[in-house]
């Protein structure tokens, strides 16, 4: 079982696959509840969860406001209409009385006799064209689950448990509309929470609540007292009875549903939209299938369980998982807009187009993040990779000329093939070829990813596509009927692979004067230079030419690129490939300084950037390493003497007040940037323990849990971007690229 937190006053969101929602819930005092297609702040809900006994009143989880004063009301009857009793008849149950446990998929809060348990079932999803809808429909249902247990049994007296939310619109009951059996509380269309109740209205142990007193109502009800139902308040709750000497749970679905076209530029429609009729539709079939759903989260619960990480591992791990799910969106392309790869099926039944938003940000498929959810997206559902790769291919690839940006006359040279950093935001496609983050004439945030994202495509192709991969090998991982690899879609795009290494090669430099390292910019940049993913940190991270970090990813891309193109049979770009690896790792090394047993974060003397140290330097060993590539990360391989150096590297800056934050004791990964980033500190990590064998200390994993769960980031579920001295957050939100700890499981 998942241990007892220390902490138990964090948000974390509770999200189904696909669907651009969540439920957040778990911050004391302040509101969560509902979202749709929400960036961040969490949702500004009351919520309700709690038990009652009429001599005892109500007790709840304090995941709500103070209770309020002023009744909706007022709005009709003026400002004397107040929840005058709700005081007397309602307490919140105090943090020395809550116990919380975070599993993979389940998140547990008990109290005196009253135990909630937040469901959120995932798990491998099978490509849609090889599946039929209806195991597609339990794929992608838009629920997750509550299991509310009331422990009744040393009382005498009838005991009730509650489910409820205050929202800022009015509110609809479920029993008088729905088939029979299911009640709830629903938004509108969009969101709605619901049980199954098969008894008769007068003998229900389920009972629907409508009305702005909610906190006087399910304080002093009994079971001769009826609920009002007031549609026009805003703040409703499910009612659960447990007779006297009896102990009952009772599961609560909770629901999602967003008809019709959601987006422009392209036009799509939720794919779940096809399966499910309306949002009643969804909670059926969710209570329906709940043993099922429950098995899952049993599996996915006791597979972290058992998993061989410390603690703190986990519970990154778990939390993590959570912000990826609600940030992603499986699509249905109305129009055909996303152009099928070769060898595709010609008529499928559905057409797919996936999305995953980047957090509070809402960029739609930012390519640096997408490079990093391909560990999670190859092991539970590959074919998103790919289709995102189909998508940058024909839509969002640009050819450019290259530039000098050290020359104040910036000559120009041929450039070649690469991909925008961004497909749109908020719901908003770009045109083809564009993005809505990159500008022109800019030297830091918002410039141009030109070669950062060249070097994304290659490395994401050769993840998916080659069949050597290691992360075919974690547990659970692949639909069991998928082969490894998938060397026919790899067969179709042979002239992009062509492209990219045609392009990596004329961004090295021009003829002559190449040494396999980027030295021109994209023509795009303007009077502005590239920058790199790492674009809010300073120039020891942020500067694309010269950069360490880069370089050593554009030796992995060529190395990619090298095994693509083994796979191909074709020996001959596969041995220039190999070629410009070893250029590029000649000409790292050769800025190797001995004194200090550190390579500089930029390889430009006159950069501010010269004197930083970093520790994502070690990142691009990651892609030979899944890639099964051993002797290319081997000290004593082909290229031995760059990873040599990059282990006394990373451990001469694994130092306090290098980067080893002399405050807190976390990870920095620059020395000279407070700006931490979650998700790129458990890669180096993982590049440390698996391939470079250098133990670390679990001391860090704690102090970058109490980051998520203890400091500012509490307020927002899983947040990347991080303060090592404070662990406040500095953005990045709501993030999703923190599953790049799935790693750990290798």
């Amino acid at each position: 079982m998942p241990t007892l937190l220390k902490t138990v006053d964090f948000f974390a969101q509770h999200s189904p696959f696909g669907a651009f929602a969540s439920f957040t819930v778990g911050r004391f005092g302040k509101p969560g509840g509902f979202g749709l297609e929400l960036g961040g702040p969490p949702p500004d809900q009351d919520v309700y969860i709690g038990m009652s006994r009429s001599r005892e009143g109500a007790a709840a989880f304090p995941f709500y406001r103070d209770a309020p004063r002023e009744s909706g009301a007022k709005a009709y009857l003026g400002p004397g209409a107040a929840d005058t009793s709700a005081a007397e008849q309602w307490r919140t149950f105090s943090p020395s009385e809550i116990t919380r446990t975070l599993g993979w998929a389940s998140d547990t809060w008990k109290a005196g006799d009253l135990t909630l348990s937040l469901k959120t079932p995932f798990c491998v999803i099978p490509d849609p064209d090889t599946i039929g809808d209806d195991e597609l429909r339990r794929c992608l249902c838009p629920a997750l689950f509550a299991e509310i247990t009331l422990d009744n049994r040393a009382s005498l007296e009838e005991a009730f448990a509650f489910f409820g939310i205050g929202a800022a619109e009015p509110l609809r009951p479920l029993g008088a509309a729905t088939s029979a059996g299911l009640r709830g509380i629903a938004r509108a269309g969009e969101w709605g929470l619901a049980a199954w109740d098969s008894l008769s209205e007068e003998k229900s142990s389920v009972r629907e609540c409508l009305t702005w007193g909610l906190l006087d109502a399910l304080g002093t009800a009994s079971s001769d007292t009826p609920l009002p139902l007031h549609r026009l308040a805003n703040r409703g709750a499910l009612q659960f009875r447990a007779a006297p000497g009896e102990s009952r749970t009772w599961t609560v679905a909770l629901g999602f549903y967003r008809s019709g076209i959601v987006t422009t530029g392209i036009a799509a429609t939720y794919l779940y939209t096809r399966l499910f009729p309306d949002l009643e539709a969804v909670l059926a079939f969710a209570l329906e299938n709940q043993a099922y759903y429950r098995k899952l989260c049993d599996q996915r619960d006791a597979e972290l369980d058992t998993a061989s990480l410390n603690e703190d591992r986990k519970f990154l791990l778990a939390h993590a998982t959570r912000s990826y799910l609600g940030s992603t969106m499986l699509l249905h392309d109305e129009r055909g807009a996303l152009p099928r790869a070769p060898f595709s099926p010609t008529a499928p039944l559905h057409r797919p187009l996936w999305v995953v938003n980047e957090g509070e940000y809402r960029m739609l498929n930012t390519f640096d993040l997408t490079v990093d959810h391909a560990f999670w997206e190859m092991r539970y559902h590959p074919w998103t990779l790919k289709n995102t790769l189909d998508l940058f291919i024909g839509r969002y690839a640009y050819s450019d000329e290259a530039q000098d940006a050290t020359n104040p006359e910036r000559p120009r040279y041929p450039g070649g093939l690469s991909f925008t950093h961004d497909m749109g935001v908020a719901n908003q496609f770009t045109p083809p070829g564009s993005s809505s983050y990159e500008l022109a004439d800019l030297d830091g945030c918002f410039s141009y990813m030109t070669q950062e994202q060249l070097c994304n495509w290659c490395l994401s192709a050769a993840l998916y596509a080659l069949p050597t991969t290691k992360l075919l090998t974690l547990p659970g991982a692949q639909p069991p009927d998928r082969p490894p690899g998938d060397l026919l879609w790899l067969t179709g795009r042979r002239s992009t692979l062509h492209a990219c290494l045609e392009s990596l090669i004329r961004r090295d430099g021009p003829d002559g004067a190449r040494d396999g390292i980027m030295s021109l910019d994209s023509s795009r940049c303007g009077s502005g230079q590239e920058i790199t993913t790492y674009d809010s940190l300073d120039s020891s991270l942020g500067q694309a030419r010269g950069s360490l970090y880069l370089a050593v990813k554009t030796w992995a891309a060529y190395l990619a690129l090298s095994r693509c193109f083994d796979a191909l049979g074709e020996d001959d770009k596969a041995a220039e490939s190999e070629e410009q690896a070893a250029r590029a790792a000649a000409a790292i090394t050769r800025h190797w300084d001995a004194a200090s047993e550190t390579f500089p974060a930029v390889l430009e003397p006159g950069s501010p950037g010269f004197h930083s140290r970093i520790i994502p330097a070690v990142e691009g060993l990651l892609y030979p390493y899944l890639l099964g590539d051993m002797e290319a990360v081997s000290p004593f391989g082909p290229f031995g003497e760059l990873i040599a150096n990059l282990r006394r590297h990373y451990k001469t800056v694994l130092a306090p007040g290098v980067c080893i934050d002399a405050e807190s004791g976390g990870f920095k990964l620059s020395s000279s940037s407070h700006n931490t980033w979650m998700s790129k500190i458990f890669l180096a990590q993982f590049v440390a323990e698996c391939v470079l064998g250098i133990p670390l200390s679990d001391t860090f994993d704690s102090v970058h849990a109490a980051w998520q769960r203890d400091s500012g980031c509490r307020d927002f579920a899983f947040t990347d971007q991080v303060h090592s001295s404070t662990g406040l957050d500095l953005g990045s939100r709501y993030y999703p690229r923190g599953v790049t700890s799935i790693l750990w499981l290798l």
